[in-house]
């Protein structure tokens, strides 16, 4: 009779696991490398990565500010990209001017809303270029992701295991440029999929050096700079709606949201970009 109550017992726990779906935790001890390989077998099969030659990706994007200014915009997006060469550009209906990020495979440049101005989207990412000369800007919606050649930037990478974000574990990896940047970049994953999902942007600035906070022009007067606290920035690129497009598994949603934390000059900015329209042969001029 024990032994039969410990067989049910023992079926019993089998038919919860399943009924559950309880699965072995996914690997965390895994090399930058086996990480890297396997992403990048999420994205497609080498052939259908290899036949990518020029992409021109458009769709519908919304831009909210919701700190330091307000207010919302609507209009269309580009994102162009061949070889390490990148584009993002914005054309909002209310705005006479686009909004703009793009690497010309030697310098990169962003958009001025007014000559010689910036706004504080624009002022972060030319503070940062190395975001858009690195080809991190887009994620695998960009050919000039740096995960698909890595022997070209060669930067320094680990693995810093799972991170629970919204709710959900997330395999981190460290990204740190070959010439050094100022920015922590963090690169996350789906532990099962290892789709690339997150990337995060963040840097801490401290009172002594807030004239370098990318919203502010100038200098800061020296009583204000002792005032200060620290002030934080923090850029975030997520990425879902993930599905086919002549054989690559490629995001449709596509949002980044600018937070700086500051006593001086506070921001909070998002974009919302739906993706519709994707082309893989679409080569352009440079210039």
């Amino acid at each position: 009779m024990s032994k039969l109550i410990l067989l049910l017992f023992a079926i019993g726990l089998t038919v919860v696991a399943l009924a559950f779906g309880i699965h072995a935790k996914p690997d965390t001890k895994l090399s930058p490398g086996e990480v890297i390989s396997k992403h990048l077998e999420s994205i497609g099969p080498p052939e259908a990565r290899a036949k990518v030659h020029g992409t021109r990706i458009r769709g519908a994007c919304t831009l909210v500010v919701k700190e330091g200014g307000n207010g919302q915009a609507q209009g269309r997006v580009l994102l162009s990209s061949e070889g390490n060469m990148n584009l993002l550009k914005m054309i909002f209906e209310s705005e006479e001017n686009p909004i703009w990020f793009k690497f010309d495979g030697s310098k990169a440049s962003v958009s001025q809303f007014r000559p010689g101005r910036r706004n504080s989207l624009e002022n972060f990412f030319a503070s940062y270029e190395v975001i858009v000369k690195e080809g991190l800007l887009g994620g695998t919606l960009s050919e000039a992701w740096p995960l698909l050649k890595l022997e070209g930037k060669n930067p320094k990478l680990e693995n810093a295991g799972l991170k629970q974000i919204g709710g959900k574990d997330l395999l981190a990896l460290k990204y740190t440029p070959r010439k050094g940047s100022d920015l922590k970049i963090t690169l996350f994953f789906e532990p099962d999929t290892f789709r690339h999902v997150r990337t995060e942007y963040s840097q801490t600035i401290y009172p002594s050096d807030q004239a370098r906070i990318p919203v502010l022009a100038g200098r800061l007067p020296q009583d204000v700079n002792q005032r200060a606290s620290n002030a934080h920035i923090n850029g975030v690129e997520e990425f879902s709606d993930f599905k086919e497009e002549q054989g690559l598994q490629l995001p449709h949603t596509y949002k980044f949201q600018l937070s700086i934390q500051s006593d001086i000059r506070p921001a909070l900015i998002d974009w919302t970009i739906d993706l519709s329209d994707f082309f893989f042969s679409a080569p352009f001029d440079a210039a």
